[in-house]
């Protein structure tokens, strides 16, 4: 359920983006596109840490449970997409 991504494939793909936003006519960007791939890298790399802290988060609720749900079985795979599912709507996310 991690979103594990190594900083160089999220380098691959803030590049690919920009590559994308330069090539298409009916995009307009402001900035330097280096600066711009930039803070399409930090982003990424920001959205990648908040999944890892809600997953952390729900983690620790998992392990308060009144009774002890084995990971990896169906009932906690359950769980766990509804407490990740409540997590992310509490900050405005969707989650499918």
């Amino acid at each position: 359920m991690s979103f594990k991504l190594s900083r160089n494939k999220v380098n691959c793909l803030s590049s690919l983006i920009t590559t994308h936003i330069e090539k298409n006519d009916e995009l307009d960007y402001l900035d330097d596109i280096g600066n711009v791939r930039f803070k399409i890298f930090h982003l990424i790399m920001d959205e990648l840490r908040l999944y890892d802290q809600i997953e952390q988060k729900v983690r620790e609720r998992m392990k308060t449970q009144k009774r002890t749900v084995p990971e990896g079985s169906r009932e906690w795979e359950i769980l766990f997409r509804k407490y990740i599912t409540e997590e992310l709507s509490n900050l405005g996310k969707i989650w499918n």
